[in-house]
Order: C-alpha cells, then structure tokens, then sequence
C-alpha cells in the first residue's frame, strides 16, 4: 500500500471524543482568525476534487453541492488545516469534540465531507426553500452565517473546476461489440447507475439505446473503457477512489456487460486521475494513476487478463502534474500506449509533454509540441490520419467551435497547428475521438447534452474532419459520463 493514514493530532485529548451533542462545525470566530498560524490563500485542488466525488456518490443537487463549496472555501479555503478555533479542523472546521468523528477520522477529507454531506442533504429536503448559504449555514451553524452565500462565486468557480477535473477523459475509443466500428455509451453515474450503449452501424448509431448494464460506476466514481482481457470486445471498468481505491470490471459479451467484479482493491484514491490503455504491448488493457498533484507520480497495474495484478507500481516520478490534463496513446505506434500531459497553459505555455512506454516504465519526458490546447479547451488522443501512430486535437468548445490537430511523426507532433473542423462542438458540449465507421481513422464525436441530448459525428478523411453529421438524436443526458 502506498498511502496510509493521517495519523496527525494525536496529542490532542478524546476524552469527549464519544460527546453526541449536535454542536457548531465552527461557530465562534470567521476565517481569518483561527487558531492556525495562518491559512493558505489558495484552494488546494485535491481537496476540491475529493469533496466533489463525494457529493457525486451521493447524488445530491446543484445546490447541496454548491453548498459544500462554499462551506469549504469560507471556514478552510478549501484545505484540510489540521488546526482552527478550539477543537475545529479540517476542510470543513468540524469538531472532535462534538460528535464529528475523531481527529483522525476528520482529518480524513473523504470522512468529512462525507460528514458534510448526509447532513446538508436531509437539511435541505427539510427546508426546500433554502438557498445554498443558508444549507451551509444550517449544517455548520456558524455565527457569521452571510457569508457563506456571498462566496457564491468563488465556491462556483473551484465546483468547475473540480467537475472538469474529474471529468479528465484520460481513456481510448470504445467498441463493444468487437465488429471494428467504435460505438457509444453512457453511465447515468446517479442512484441507478445503469449503463447504455448504441452501437454504430458505419452510417449511425442503432436507434434506440439498449441497457447493457443495470448498476455500475455510481456518482463520484472515473467510467472508463478498454479491453482489459483481450478479446477484442471493450469493457467498462470503474475507479471507486474515496479510501477505497477499488477498480471494477464488467466484461463485454458483445451484447452486454456482465456484472461488475473487483479487479483491484487499491488503485487511484482519493483524487487521483484514472485511466485504461495497453501500456506493455500484450493486447489487454491495464490501469495507470496519476497523482496530479505536486509529485506528479504515475502508477501502474497491468492486466493478467483476470484481474490487474497486485500493488501498483510506479513508473513515473513526476509527470502530469496539478492543473495539467494526462492522457494515453500510442504516439509512436510501437504497441504500448505512452503517457501525454496538455499543460494547458496560456500560449506561452500550452506544451504537449510524451514519456513513451518501455513496457515496463515509462521514459524521460520529452516536449512534443510547444502550442496546443491552449487554457481551457478540451484536448484528445486518438489516431485521425490511420497511420497507426496517435495523434493529438483540440477542441475549443466555444463560440467559434474550432477543432485543430497535430498528427505524430512517430517522435514529435506536426510543427504548427492546423485547423480541421471549424463548427463542431459549442461551449457545454462533449467532445470525443472514436473510428466510428471502422476505417481505421478516428473521427471526432460530440454528445451535445443540455436541452437536445444529439450526438454529432465529423468523419475524418485523413486530413480533415467532415462537417457534423447528426448520428443520434437522444443519448447522454446532463450529468451522464459519456464515451
């Protein structure tokens, strides 16, 4: 096991540890004068990730979630201090010695928001009319209780944030049915958690959605795909992270996926980002985890075909790193999928870094391209020019709904940004790469969510991708995983 947990404060007296008494999380003095020393001015963007997995696993609304983030921004900042006012601490400044857990277990950001939670939850089911602040306000009872609505804002901002962050799609294209054409499915990720799928047909995806799957990867979870045993067939594989880093299996039969199994009983907790691709060469798709955080770690558990095999192993020290966008692809078409980070930077600093895999490590990180994928657009990986080597685009996903690409030399990405596609994907759409008609080319797939529900596919032709096409006309709800 590679992590274990906080044991911190443990010189604190629990005596009143076992008190019940519902109390104040943080009641007798604003942020700005807690016993801390001081408190950090920034968010801490692991803990805004692992706040909003946990209100995702328990499928609350948009204003109970709001609510956490505003709590978390006005009594931490949205850090996990293991300091404040008396007894307070944490993310959410809840006491030890009223009934909130332990230190430990308060320490524990997954514990206490899931503290946080269940209770804002039944508080606003008992008072509907509340605004987000005034839920906050009535699970943490603070005495400055306004300001939980006036950092509306902010806390808005780090909940994007986050959700774009969990929201990373790190994996491949997705063809269950194991015909050659890539098909499309969608995890409702809610209290259901049912699995659809429409198949393509090489012209359009098949009428009506089909249920392959009637409960897997519930809110807060990472939906992926990829052929973990190598049959040819995709499956659906599910990163639980929260404390317990469980990563299940459903295996694709061609017309549904079984029922879910553990393949992995420690693997991406917490905030870590997983993702699913044949990282060794052998034909079955394995899990890799990156840290995203300042060490920048990336671990890795291979396929045995049954299961991904014992402790992950590290095979990279520092990659990818907070605020950058990983992602995997075989850019040198040797086999084995390497690792890609997207800086995401302004355009000084909008860099493509590529550690190829050895198959068994990966290598030194080397810049690929110096421009691309540029603040907040939507970068992907797939192979759009069909010679066997990925390749990177970019989505602006905006007003001018540009789509640029940069294929692979097999050692760099292509010099200058081209432009594609210049009308696919608008501002809160899904965009994605799959070979949708099996011509070994990637296209790029939009789910257009919101009010229509439409899926868009461009094809490529090998230096261009074709103007959208409607492919489907209800798939992929709001708040729906789709891929």
């Amino acid at each position: 096991m590679r992590r274990t947990p906080l044991a911190l404060l443990v010189s604190l007296c629990t005596a009143l540890a076992s008190v019940v008494v519902a109390a104040p999380a943080h009641a007798d003095a604003p942020v700005g004068t807690l016993a801390c020393a001081s408190i950090p001015a920034n968010h801490d963007p692991a803990i805004t990730v692992i706040v909003y997995r946990v209100a995702r696993a328990h499928n609350v609304n948009d204003k109970v979630m709001l609510s956490a983030f505003e709590a978390g921004w006005v009594e931490s900042h949205m850090n996990n201090l293991p300091c404040g006012d008396k007894s307070s601490l944490g993310v959410f400044q809840q006491r030890w010695d009223y009934g909130w857990g332990t230190p430990e277990q308060i320490m524990d950001p997954v514990y206490a928001s899931t503290q946080y939670v269940t209770r804002a939850i039944v508080c606003d089911r008992n008072n509907p009319h509340y605004t987000a602040g005034q839920v906050a306000q009535c699970v943490q009872r603070s005495g400055f209780p306004d300001r939980y609505d006036q950092a509306a804002t902010k806390a808005r901002t780090l909940l994007n944030e986050a959700a774009r962050t969990h929201a990373m799609a790190a994996g491949s294209a997705t063809d269950v049915s194991g015909d050659g054409r890539d098909d499309i499915i969608t995890f409702t990720q809610n209290a259901l958690a049912d699995v659809y799928v429409s198949t393509s047909t090489g012209t359009g995806f098949a009428g009506t959605s089909v249920k392959w799957n009637d409960f897997f990867s519930i809110g807060g979870e990472t939906a992926s795909t990829g052929d973990v045993n190598g049959d040819g067939k995709d499956d659906i594989v599910t990163f639980a992270h929260s404390n317990t880093g469980d990563v299940y299996v459903a295996l694709s039969t061609g017309t549904g996926f079984t029922g879910g199994q553990k393949w992995h009983d420690w693997f991406a907790p917490g905030a870590e980002i997983g993702a699913v691709g044949d990282v060794n060469g052998d034909g079955k798709d394995d899990i890799v985890a990156f840290t995203h955080d300042a060490a920048g770690d990336v671990y890795v558990a291979l396929s045995t075909g049954t299961s991904f095999a014992g402790t992950a192993v590290k095979w990279h020290d520092y990659f990818s790193i907070t605020g950058e966008h990983p992602a995997l692809g075989d850019v040198n078409g040797d086999g084995k999928d390497d690792i890609i980070t997207f800086t995401q930077g302004p355009t000084t600093a909008a860099d493509v870094i590529i550690a190829l895999s050895t198959g068994t490590t990966f290598s030194t990180p080397q810049k690929w391209h110096d421009l691309f994928a540029v603040g907040t657009e939507q970068p992907r990986v797939g192979d759009i020019n069909g010679d066997g080597k990925d390749d990177i685009v970019t989505f602006t996903c905006n007003t001018n709904a540009d789509v640029y690409a940069a294929t692979s030399t097999g050692t760099t990405f292509t010099g200058t940004t081209i432009k594609w596609n210049d009308h696919f994907c608008l501002t809160g759409e899904f965009p994605y790469l799959a070979d949708a008609n099996g011509d070994n080319k990637d296209d790029i797939i939009v789910f257009t969510k919101n009010t229509t529900n439409d899926v868009y596919v461009g094809l490529s032709t090998g230096t261009t991708f074709q103007p959208g096409q409607k492919w489907h006309d209800y798939f992929g709800l709001n708040g729906e995983t789709t891929l």
